[in-house]
């Protein structure tokens, strides 16, 4: 059904978006070639995506996009370029199959509309602000400054557009909420600035340049985009390291065998169907994955000996998570994942967070299900049962909606 609904709405951008291209190419016949070149620049562009800081992909389309202005005659012209760049590239992904249909539908939807968002944002502050050309060559510094106040105007709608229309995806999905969906949207500032100012760059230097101005905005770009890389790549390694060292516990024969990966997976779910901030969910999921590490001191025979609890063993895990000082949220986590979500008399425990209530709910469900062999929704309703104090029913219906969308309710 969710598919359905995203198809269909693709499907009618893309209509409407392909006959604006045809009318607005054959109302600028009369000078094809800017069109055709610009065109086709733009849609190669679009194909490439460039790395954000919040793992999502960025379109190089975006640097295009505030190129055009600066590089062509008018708006007529740049909107024919638009509109038919933005077609031609979606109905290459169709063709090719290189992405995957549903992120095709929403993701680069969101693009399609943030891009024009820029083009009509820029156009008409421009026309408001008196340049009634959009090409500035002659008329730069003075009226040039106006065109780069246009060009930031421009790239505010385009941040807001894209990172409000992916949003829109969470209303069709039970497993995502539109509010992380959101923030993970404006997560992206960084890599779209570097975007907008090379294409500012490009267009400015274009009229004194030519083609070679692309190379001028080409350096200062590839650096930052080695660095997005480097950023990404860095993280990705972090990540995985924290996933190796959570293994620890699993291969000491301590907890069951895929425990601590099917609770981070499980966790970060939860938190994005929840909607926390996108760093939260990540540290969730690092607070998942390692929840557990506190148990490799059950190896001491002198702690056997002395006895322990679920509370010290959690408590010895946030100690030892504690060394790593990027991980101090995760150790906190990890260190209150055994408290009640409440006490008696009070509604709930403001010291103890979401995220490690989120944790308690998702390893005993974990734990009802591969060691204790519960179905899915039995398992569930045993936490719907310890709602008076252990489980916090919020999370746990969290979890239901998660589940259910996963297909395992129905298994």
């Amino acid at each position: 059904m969710v598919r359905t609904r995203l198809n269909r709405l693709a499907m009618m951008v893309l209509v409407a978006l392909g006959c604006a291209a045809v009318l607005l190419v054959y109302a600028v016949r009369s000078d094809p070639v800017p069109v055709l070149v610009g065109s086709g620049l733009m849609t190669a562009s679009l194909m490439v995506h460039v790395p954000a800081l919040s793992g999502n992909r960025v379109y190089l389309g975006a640097a295009a996009a505030a190129a055009m202005p600066f590089a062509v005659g008018d708006a007529g012209t740049a909107a024919a370029i638009y509109t038919t760049s933005l077609t031609m590239a979606w109905l290459l992904y169709l063709v090719t199959g290189i992405v995957d249909r549903t992120w095709l539908n929403s993701e680069y939807l969101a693009e399609v509309i943030a891009i024009l968002g820029f083009g009509g944002t820029y156009h008409v502050v421009s026309t408001v602000l008196g340049i009634s050309q959009f090409r500035f060559a002659e008329v730069f510094p003075q009226e040039g400054y106006v065109a780069i106040l246009c060009v930031l105007l421009g790239g505010l709608v385009y941040h807001g557009l894209r990172a409000s229309v992916r949003s829109l995806i969470g209303l069709e999905r039970a497993d995502f909420s539109p509010r992380f969906l959101l923030l993970a949207g404006l997560e992206d500032w960084s890599a779209i600035t570097v975007l907008l100012l090379s294409g500012t760059l490009i267009g400015i230097a274009y009229s004194a340049l030519g083609w070679t101005a692309i190379l001028v905005a080409a350096a200062p770009y590839f650096f930052t985009h080695q660095a997005l890389l480097r950023y990404n790549s860095t993280k990705v390694t972090y990540g995985q390291t924290i996933l190796a060292l959570s293994q620890i516990p699993e291969v000491a024969g301590l907890t069951p065998e895929g425990h601590s990966v099917r609770a981070g997976k499980l966790a970060a779910a939860i938190g994005r169907e929840m909607g926390m901030h996108p760093e939260e969910v990540e540290q969730l999921e690092y607070a998942g994955y390692m929840h557990d590490i506190g148990r490799i001191t059950l190896n001491e025979p002198a702690i056997l000996r002395a006895g322990y609890t679920d509370v010290d063993i959690a408590r010895w895990g946030s100690q030892i998570i504690s060394e790593a000082p990027h991980l101090g949220e995760v150790s906190k986590i990890v260190g209150d994942q055994y408290l009640p979500y409440r006490s008696p008399g009070l509604e709930t425990d403001p010291k103890v967070s979401v995220a490690s209530k989120i944790i308690k709910v998702v390893s005993a469900y974990d734990q009802y299900v591969h060691e204790n062999k519960m179905a899915p929704i039995v398992a569930l309703e045993q936490l719907h049962k310890g709602s008076a104090y252990e489980f916090d029913p919020k999370v746990t219906s969290s979890l239901r909606r998660v589940v259910e969308f996963s297909g395992e309710l129905d298994e």
